[in-house]
């Protein structure tokens, strides 16, 4: 029963969100598609829309929410994959803390999706926020903010999130 309340739950606040995403423009924010995990084993992209104010995009660094085991990222042509583990850079034992990709450039005006797949742990939270910074040949954009609740995530400079509807 406290499952299948907790997935009611989700697939609402998922509806609102959708409709709030919606009304914003696409480059207005990084955004998970998809955004809703209904499987423990999930696999999502995050889509860049946008460089700097014109600039184009060098890296996109991710921090990785705690409740995420087998973090697998998507290699993308152009692009050098980068993991950073609990307990240091590379392969070897340790939770992914952080991905990034660096390299390209992707010009301003066009877009790429940045993938990956993980299992979601059974005590993840609810919203798995994933912190991200944009880097572009001049600035960046910090997509780092969390927000108070899912319906003001438009009105902020917000972290791309998964709704975890799994458990």
């Amino acid at each position: 029963m406290i499952k299948l309340m907790r997935r009611a739950g989700a697939v609402l606040v998922a509806a609102a969100v959708a409709i709030g995403v919606a009304a914003v423009p696409a480059s207005a924010h990084m955004i998970a598609e998809p955004y809703t995990a209904d499987t423990k084993f999930f696999h999502t992209a995050f889509r860049v829309t946008h460089g700097c104010a014109g600039s184009a995009t060098t890296a996109v660094r991710m921090r990785i929410p705690e409740g995420l085991h087998l973090v697998t990222p998507d290699s993308v042509p152009g692009w050098e994959l980068q993991v950073t583990r609990a307990v240091g850079v590379g392969q070897g034992f340790g939770r992914i803390v952080e991905v990034a990709w660096t390299g390209g450039p992707l010009p301003d005006q066009e877009q790429q999706l940045f993938g990956m797949g993980f299992r979601i742990d059974r005590k993840a939270p609810e919203i798995l926020w994933f912190p991200t910074v944009q880097q572009c040949e001049v600035g960046e954009n910090r997509w780092v903010e969390i927000p108070p609740s899912l319906e003001e995530w438009h009105d902020h400079n917000s972290a791309p999130f998964v709704i975890n509807a799994a458990w």
